[in-house]
Formats: C-alpha cells, structure tokens, sequence
C-alpha cells in the first residue's frame, strides 16, 4: 500500500505545478503583443500619410498645397495628367513644353545655400534700401526685354523666346531673392502698357529659370496670368481660375510669407487669397513674363503701395532708404564765412566782389553762417578786442583798390593802430610827442634850444624845414604802412 500511495502522491503534486505555469507564460505573450504594435502602429500611420495621393483644392476651397507635387510623381497621378494635357495640346506648345523640360532637366534648380543673400549683399542692401533689388537682365540670352531705372520693363513684340515653340514667352528675374526674416515680404507690379493681344505672367520662380518660359510654367514657380486671370504652379497644365483678369492700368501685387510658405496676390490694392501654400523648399525670387509687347513698372517698395495694408505695416523687401550718406552739398565753404556785400550800393561807392571779402567780423550784425558758428565763436575768442575800427568805405578807395588784390582776406576791426611817432621816441620826450601830434604837421617841429634858434635864424629855419619834410616823409609812410598791415591780416 506504500508505493500505491506514493504514486498517487506525485501524480497529484504533478497536476498542481501545470496550471500555474500557463498562467503565467499568457501575461507575458500579452505584454510583448501590445508593445510590438504600439511601436508598429505609428510606422504603418507614417508609410500611409506618405503614400496616399496628394489633395488639389480648387480656388473655391483654398489654397493649392505645392508640396504635393511630389506625392503626386510617386502615385503617378502627374503623369496621366501631363499625358491628357499633351494630347490636347497643339504641337507647337508640345514643341515648347519639351524645350523647357530639356533645360530644367540641364540646369536644375540651385540650392538654397547658393541662392542665399551672402554677406556683401546684405551690408549692400544695408547701405542702399531697397534700391538694391532691380532687373539687370543678360541681354546675349534675354533679348527681348529692356530695362531702365532699374525697376522699369520694357518687353518687345517678336523677340526670340516669344512663340509658342521656342517656349512662348520673355522672363525676367530680379537680383536678389526675397527675404526670409519678416513675416510678410511684397512688392507690386503696374501694368503701364499692355495690348489685349499681350499675356502677361507675375509670381514667383527658383533660379536659374528658362528665359523663354512663364512663371508657373516650370517647376518650383508660380504665376498669376492676365489671361482670364488663372494662376498656375510648376506645369502649363496646372492652370485654374483665380481672380479677375487684369489689364493696362492695374496694379498686380504679390505677397510672400516665409514661415507658411504662402503666396497671395493683390489687384489694385484688394486682397485675391491665398493662391499656394508650402514654398519652402528654395529661394524665390521676383520674376515678370511676357509674350508681346508690354511695358511694366514694378516697385519693390521704393514708393508708397497700392495696398494701404503694405504700407502701414511696411512689407517692401527693405527700408527705401539705407544707411548710406548722401553726397556732400554743394556750393558751401566751411572755412569761411561769406557775406553778401562789402558795401552798399546807394554810397555810390565801387564794391568789392564776394572773393575778395572772404571773412568779415563785424561787430554790429556779423553773418555766420549756422555751420560755423563754432568756428566763428572759437575764432573771436582767440582773437584780442580791436582798438579802432575803419569804415567800409576806407576799404574801397581808389588807392586801396589798386594794392589789393581780388585774392585778398581782409577782416575788418582786427586791424593794427595807425602809425604814431610817439612809438618810437623815447621816454623822455613822450609829452613834447603828444604836443606835436595834436598840432598840424605843417607846423610841427622838433624841439631846439631858444638861445640858438636867436642867435643863428637861419639855421633854425633850415632845421624848421627839414622837420616838416620829415614829418610830411613819416605821414606817408605811415598811411601806406597802415595798408600794407591791413593787407596781411588773413583768417587760418
């Protein structure tokens, strides 16, 4: 009975173990499924959002969304477009369809870091505003446009480029691209001169761009056409309705905002929605196309906009004006300080031309020019108070005239005092000097001892005339020394 038992007590411990593992082997399995799918699902969401064919809106809903161009290459939805539009096509649009994807497939578009405004341009456009954006077309590749005042476009009618085989139209780029730091960049365009007969394409297009193509046309642009006013993205046939036609006169403006992508156009200063979204990928730049004559005016924001909106919040691509400092004004002299006149005319008197009286203090009424104040004040004050004065008049003598040259800086009131004979005598006979000068030279003498101005009159009459000789010798001196004096004194 003892083994009987024991066998019946394994078989029972056996039976206890087996369930107890089962159940804890299924939390497990459980756990790594969910954690296996919560990993997967996200993956499988991502490969669906990439895979799904993009959404075009009509202009009744929104926005075309331009980065679903490629979504629609890799469903080929693209293709069967471009082959329903080829087959409707006339075979000179063929012919120019083909020309334009042989070139974009030889020069592809550059990448945003060679399109980039470098260095030199931004302190160039810091120094110069907004005039540092303009049309500088290459006339051996582009000859069917002109451009003047650096803004204004002039197309000419049968110009290579123009028919629809060798591409249909005649484009032109700005220099610069747009701008990515505000969050509105606008510029306009006017139509200053277009026949019914003359299509005319304003948007936005990567460079390099065909120049013998509509912006729109291509890839990676967009354009809004005169023609029934439709605007297109990146292929001819990708043309929907948009907005009005717009014809001579109008002014068509266009918007660009860098962190949506967004590009929006305007017509005589009213807002036409938003045309495309998710232009991120490259730079953009300014780009007008024609296919006949025209004549189009465009402003970056060097002049007021239509659209009082761009004005009020400054959306122009730059300042209109820059930092740079305007060119000196003409016909000032720092150095000096001009007067009018040195006399009146109703003294009857000749007067001296300006350039002969450069710098005239005068106590009365000076004329300093506001510019030289400073100067002038420094100038007086390093300068010791004049002790006589001469008149205007004592300037414009004859006499005077014929020393002075035209040349002359002469300055009246800081003039030396006239010529005295007391200067030069000595101390002792400073009063008989004083005595002497109040008289008349005529009757002036010099002091001779009286017993023999008695005893010898003849002697004391030649002395009496050699002393009026002298002193009628020392006058003129004096009076021409007083001149030369005058005629020495200059302004530094």
């Amino acid at each position: 009975m003892a083994p009987a038992s024991f066998v019946v007590y394994f078989q029972g411990e056996s039976d206890f173990d087996e369930p107890d593992f089962i159940d804890l082997l299924f939390p497990i399995l459980l756990l790594i499924a969910v954690v296996a799918l919560v990993a997967i699902t996200p993956l499988l969401l991502c490969a669906a959002f990439h895979l799904r064919g993009g959404i075009t809106l009509s202009d009744v809903e929104g926005p075309i969304n331009v980065a679903h161009e490629e979504q629609r290459e890799s469903t080929g939805a693209l293709a069967d477009a471009q082959a329903e539009w080829l087959e409707h096509a006339d075979p000179s649009e063929r012919a120019g369809y083909a020309l334009a994807a042989q070139w974009c497939l030889q020069y592809p578009p550059l990448s945003p870091r060679d399109t980039d405004i470098t260095m030199p341009q931004f302190l160039g456009i810091q120094e110069k505003g907004v005039s540092a954006w303009n049309f500088d077309p290459d006339y051996e590749v582009n000859q069917g446009a002109m451009v003047s005042g650096r803004t204004e476009i002039q197309f000419l009618g049968g110009s290579p480029g123009m028919s629809q085989s060798e591409g249909g139209a005649c484009t032109m780029q700005s220099n610069l691209p747009l701008p990515k730091m505000k969050d509105v960049y606008y510029w306009e365009a006017k139509m200053f001169s277009k026949p019914a007969t003359t299509t005319v394409a304003i948007g936005l297009a990567t460079k390099p761009y065909p120049s013998f193509r509509f912006p729109g046309y291509c890839k990676h642009s967009v354009g809004y056409f005169s023609h029934h006013g439709l605007k297109c993205y990146n292929h001819p046939f990708h043309a929907q309705s948009y907005g009005p036609a717009y014809i001579q006169g109008d002014v068509i403006g266009v918007g660009f905002r860098p962190r949506t992508g967004a590009v929006f156009f305007t017509q005589n200063g009213r807002k036409l929605g938003d045309a495309f979204v998710g232009l991120h990928e490259f730079n953009l730049f300014p780009t007008i196309a024609a296919d006949g004559p025209a004549e189009v005016h465009v402003n970056f924001g060097q002049a007021g906009f239509v659209l009082i909106e761009a004005n009020v919040k400054r959306w122009g691509l730059a300042p209109m004006v820059g930092t740079l400092a305007p060119p000196p004004a003409y016909g000032h002299d720092i150095g000096s300080i001009l007067i009018e006149t040195g006399c009146k005319a109703s003294e009857g008197q000749p007067c001296l031309p300006l350039d002969s009286v450069r710098a005239v203090a005068s106590p009365s009424e000076p004329r300093v020019p506001p510019y030289a104040l400073p100067q002038a004040m420094n100038w007086a004050r390093s300068t010791p108070p004049p002790q006589h004065g001469i008149r205007m008049d004592t300037l414009h003598s004859p006499a005077r005239s014929s020393i002075a040259s035209p040349s002359t800086h002469e300055i009246v009131g800081m003039q030396p005092p006239p010529y005295s004979a007391a200067a030069h005598a000595p101390p002792d006979a400073e009063s008989d000097s004083r005595a002497q000068e109040a008289m008349p030279v005529a009757v002036r003498t010099s002091p001779q001892p009286l017993a023999q101005s008695a005893s010898r009159p003849w002697l004391s009459s030649l002395r009496h005339l050699a002393a009026t000789w002298h002193h009628a010798r020392d006058a003129d001196d004096a009076a021409q020394e007083t001149h030369t004096e005058l005629l020495g004194v200059s302004v530094e």
